[in-house]
């Protein structure tokens, strides 16, 4: 399992090394940008304030961190033995003393890992950074906002993970997962499928605490489950069809 885990390390780690450094760019420009953004906040709606929570959730949770890091653990659950297969390397990998689904569940637990980490990365840097603006920022919350990113959010990762198993093509599964990402977006917002929307589980849009934009006790322990689950229920579809397909 070890040599597994090192070579899916192998495999990934320059996607996840780009999606770090994009998401690094993000939190740094986030808090670079506080000052002036919150002053043209409040020159535009005049006698009102803007705190710093409420601009980290819209800047983050809420805003380009949802959607920047959707589209790397999309990228991130790429590859696997189809597209090995097509690149002409996977008699390599079919040629170790492991079965097949253990050969994919360590390419999960690499590439779900990264995607955890990835989703810490601009709330850790909000932290460290604000001081420098004359700003701060708990770091309670960024963890409590990463955990809640990552947590309801992995099914999206499971989802390109799968397809990679499934769709012939480099193209077709990031295509087809982001579309389909989309597209549930869009049903979310229909009347009465309002509860369907995960990623509202995501940035904590359900539990904030008043106007406070903190969280608190309360979060979507449902949501997130049945996330997690959906999760698990991809990554065995994508083991069955390995084991049963022929090479």
């Amino acid at each position: 399992m070890r040599m597994l885990i090192n070579k899916a390390w192998l495999e990934t780690r320059a996607r996840f090394l780009a999606a770090a450094a994009v998401l690094t760019i993000l939190g740094i420009s986030t808090v670079v940008r506080a000052p002036a953004t919150m002053a043209g906040w409040e020159a535009f709606h005049v006698g009102e304030r803007m705190s710093y929570a409420l601009y980290i959730w819209l800047s983050l949770s809420h805003g380009f961190l949802q959607f920047l890091w959707v589209v790397s653990a999309v990228i991130l659950g790429l590859g696997g033995l189809l597209r090995e297969r097509a690149m002409g390397t996977s008699g390599f990998t079919l040629a170790l003393p492991v079965r097949r689904s253990t050969q994919v569940a360590a390419r999960a637990i690499v590439g779900a890992a990264e995607a955890v980490a990835l989703g810490f990365i601009p709330g850790v840097l909000v932290v460290a950074l604000s001081p420098l603006v004359g700003l701060s920022y708990p770091l309670s919350q960024a963890l409590l906002f990463g955990a809640l990113l990552v947590s309801a959010g992995l099914v999206f990762y499971a989802l390109g993970f799968a397809l990679s198993h499934l769709l012939h093509g480099e193209y077709a599964p990031p295509g087809v997962a982001l579309a389909l990402i989309a597209g549930f977006y869009v049903v979310t917002k229909f009347p009465g499928l309002e509860h369907l929307n995960i990623f509202d589980a995501m940035d904590g849009k359900q539990v904030l605490i008043g106007h406070t934009f903190y969280l608190g006790g309360a979060y979507p322990v449902a949501a997130i489950a049945a996330s997690l689950i959906c999760a698990l229920l991809f990554v065995l579809i994508s083991a069955w069809r390995m084991e049963t397909a022929e090479f």
